[in-house]
């Protein structure tokens, strides 16, 4: 057989027998690399990086991945929150009611205080002509006081007389130099009337009458804006020593430093 041309035999493209004769085979267990695959001179071959799998730090592989906790349903923490804002708001009503059932009003002529409102009181046990106690018999009371005063404004109208103040109690007040209807030093309506009606069935006679604070003078109020009920007499005074004097002949018996609080003189000019 007539052998190769020569210009295959020196060729190095060439893909005749005598190449393919000359071209070693390819080792066991290794890939044959594609011409178009092969590292051109002088560069390293290409490696395919392996990818190592993530695993959860302080966790084994082949163990389970942490499933996160469930969550309460959205509506049961709505829930949770009204309850809550509720608790503190009752707190903040019985707070409140606390404070304003120790309040106390400050100190009026006379020696009285203002006290705190009518909670509940003991049965009267000084002879009350009104008991005191519900508040059916203070309103009762209240309605009285107020016939009194309209009788006190027609028969004698603020004109800047001197008249002698035996009594001044706003509803509530305190006056622990006193003893009111229900026993306790707090008076009430049905109490102020009580004391009202001694007063007049005593030294004073008929020439007691009532007002209130607010219809002459400064027109004084008590802390919560009540006036005060005042008893008083109008004997014929000059000026506020006659009433000092008148006092002292009426309440000899009491100390002269707490006769203040029993009786003292009262202009009773026009507002």
């Amino acid at each position: 057989m007539a052998g190769a041309p020569w210009w295959e035999q020196f060729d190095p493209s060439s893909t005749g027998p005598a190449r393919a004769a000359a071209r070693p085979a390819p080792r066991a267990g290794t890939d044959v690399l594609n011409p178009a695959d092969r590292p051109a001179v002088g560069q390293a071959p290409q490696q395919t990086p392996q990818q190592t799998p993530q695993q959860t730090p302080g966790r084994d592989p082949g163990q389970d991945p942490v499933r996160p906790a469930p969550r309460p349903p959205r509506g049961l923490q709505v829930l949770s929150g009204l309850l809550a804002l509720v608790l503190v708001a009752l707190l903040g009503v019985l707070a409140a009611r606390t404070v304003g059932a120790s309040a106390r009003a400050p100190a009026v002529p006379g020696g009285t205080a203002a006290g705190p409102t009518r909670a509940g009181d003991p049965s009267p046990s000084t002879g009350s002509l009104v008991p005191a106690g519900t508040a059916a018999v203070d309103a009762a009371a209240t309605a009285e006081l107020d016939r009194l005063r309209e009788r006190g404004l027609r028969l004698h109208p603020p004109q800047g007389q001197w008249v002698a103040q035996l009594a001044a109690k706003s509803v509530g007040t305190t006056d622990p130099g006193q003893t009111a209807a229900n026993g306790s030093s707090t008076f009430y309506a049905a109490d102020i009337l009580d004391q009202s009606r001694r007063i007049a069935s005593g030294v004073a006679g008929e020439d007691v009458f009532v007002l209130h604070t607010t219809d002459f003078g400064d027109g004084l109020v008590d802390a919560r804006g009540n006036p005060y009920w005042v008893t008083l007499v109008a004997g014929p005074f000059g000026d506020g020593d006659d009433v000092r004097t008148w006092c002292a002949s009426m309440f000899a018996s009491t100390p002269a430093a707490e006769r203040g609080n029993v009786c003292l003189p009262r202009q009773l000019t026009p507002r």
